[in-house]
């Protein structure tokens, strides 16, 4: 497990959730961007995040080289799915989404829709994380929903 200190609160982001994102690398020319959403729970003691499960790329998505495009119907749905199967205990927490470079950056387009997403989707928490996956490294920034400042709190290789 990743124990990510942002602020007052922890972001702890279960292996599964990394591996899943290692998986979908685009370490070959022919790989195209995959992504999702990211899901856990706010533990209401503290505030604090764990990043437990995931949506893997569905049929109606769009994927490209250098680009993945969420559709929200499907994702939606398997999310419903889950926050009925958990006994409403997880929700949507952020993205996750691949780079076919070494050390991942956001781009002008990610970073316009995290911002679009830290205003407009309906989530308990105070905060949304994203994780950009790339070859060799893979980073998770934290995008505050009252001022909108999105923050990079993590840069990993996935073999440590």
């Amino acid at each position: 497990m990743i124990s990510i200190k942002w602020e007052k609160v922890v972001i702890q982001i279960e292996e599964q959730v990394i591996k899943v994102i290692q998986n979908m690398r685009q370490d070959s020319p022919a790989d195209k961007e995959s992504g999702g959403m990211l899901i856990g729970s706010v533990l209401t003691d503290s505030r604090d995040t764990v990043l437990r499960d995931y949506t893997f790329p569905q049929k109606e998505d769009f994927q490209s080289r250098y680009r993945f495009i969420r559709r929200e119907d499907s994702h939606n749905a398997l999310l419903q799915k889950k926050w009925k199967e958990s006994n409403r205990t997880v929700m949507y927490l952020g993205e996750w989404h691949t780079h076919p470079e070494m050390d991942p950056h956001y781009s002008q387009q990610d970073h316009k829709n995290w911002k679009k997403l830290l205003r407009e989707s309906k989530t308990f928490s105070d905060y949304l994380v994203f994780i950009i996956g790339g070859i060799n490294i893979y980073g998770v920034w934290v995008g505050n929903r009252e001022n909108e400042k999105i923050e990079l709190v993590f840069k990993g290789a996935y073999n440590k």
